[in-house]
């Protein structure tokens, strides 16, 4: 299939906008962009003279007709296809997005209701077929690798795990602005700031984030100030007000659209919270790690195979008041919380998609 001189690349992304798995093509197409030909391809785009399906239409018909525009456009194409989707054939797929049949274990249990949905049908065959179709596929944690061979073992030997980076020049730890920052939130040195960042605020868990920061608001003595929730991302404040006057938390929760310097609350946060219900690796958390700041997650976030329990974080279980004590009591040194994070940047991502794009070249 590969017999041209020239090194082609084909990154493929259905939707060219928003989200975690943008940035990510982003970056590949930049990076790989040095040593070879790169295109981009998603829905609605150009390439070949053709325009490519997947805009319209329910969401099922926009994935069935974008993979197989995509097949047909690149069938017997010289180059090396690298996807971000399921459904279209490759020779490397990244999983950011996980395994859907665990999702909707997670989601749903026992429960039929996930089969009024036709994605939830779909799903799981588009991304059989990608993952089958792949030379390699690339988890981005060791908890997306396990489940891949649980749910596919016959594709146990094309599997690699690399994780998502960060890049250091933006994300550190900036104690200066960490102080600012609490100013003009207007709260008080020794006042917590909780952060939780992200859209998709069930799946991501901001009702069990509200119900970690009031119960430690509960314990603050009376001569202390409580702490603030400050939430950042695209969501539906109003539809959390009842919880809030439940735990009395309507004056400690705050709600802030998506923003660019966004780098700044990490860095002033004294806790990262995303009890996430799956996460194959959580950006917001390596980037709130790598501020110094303590994340406080759950086990089926993949990133949480970074975080030393205990010193740079806290894994959740069904025990919520053991993490309410640890952050009560935690002492933590944001320096050691950085390093810890230190390997996984944006360079060492990018070199583990290159070797990875070279082998499929020669």
């Amino acid at each position: 299939m590969i017999s041209s001189p020239i090194k082609t690349a084909y990154i493929v992304r259905r939707q060219a906008s928003g989200g975690g798995a943008e940035q990510a093509a982003k970056r590949l197409a930049e990076h790989l962009s040095a040593d070879w030909k790169v295109h981009r391809l998603s829905a609605g785009m150009r390439l070949y003279g053709r325009t490519v399906a997947g805009t319209k239409g329910p969401g099922w018909w926009r994935a069935v007709r974008f993979a197989r525009n995509v097949d047909a456009l690149l069938k017997d194409r010289p180059g090396v296809i690298l996807s971000l989707e399921r459904g279209p054939d490759c020779h490397i797929y990244r999983a950011g997005d996980g395994v859907h049949l665990r999702w909707r274990m997670l989601r749903f249990g026992s429960s039929p209701i996930w089969m009024i949905n036709s994605l939830h049908w779909l799903y799981p065959r588009l991304e059989a077929k990608t993952v089958h179709s792949a030379r390699f596929v690339a988890a981005n944690s060791k908890m997306v690798r396990r489940e891949m061979e649980t749910y596919y073992p016959w594709a146990a030997p094309k599997l690699r795990v690399v994780p998502n980076g960060y890049d250091p020049a933006v994300f550190f730890p900036d104690p200066v602005a960490a102080l600012r920052v609490k100013t003009e939130l207007g709260l008080s040195e020794p006042q917590k700031l909780f952060l939780f960042v992200g859209s998709g605020w069930e799946r991501k868990g901001l009702g069990r984030a509200m119900e970690l920061v009031a119960g430690y608001n509960q314990t603050v003595g009376p001569d202390q100030s409580p702490g603030m929730l400050l939430v950042v991302g695209k969501g539906n404040p109003k539809a959390y007000a009842e919880r809030m006057k439940g735990l009395n938390l309507m004056d400690h929760v705050r709600f802030v659209a998506t923003r660019p310097d966004i780098v700044k609350f990490f860095q002033a946060a004294d806790f990262f919270l995303l009890p996430t219900l799956y996460d194959p690796f959580s950006n917001a958390c390596l980037e709130a790690l790598a501020c110094g700041c303590p994340v406080v997650t759950t086990q089926t976030n993949g990133l949480s195979e970074f975080i030393d329990h205990g010193r740079t974080g806290f894994i959740l279980d069904d025990d919520p008041h053991a993490a309410v004590a640890w952050m009560r009591t935690a002492a933590i040194e944001r320096g050691k919380v950085a390093d810890s994070v230190a390997i996984l940047t944006v360079e060492h991502e990018m070199r583990a998609f290159s070797d990875l794009m070279e082998a499929c070249s020669s």
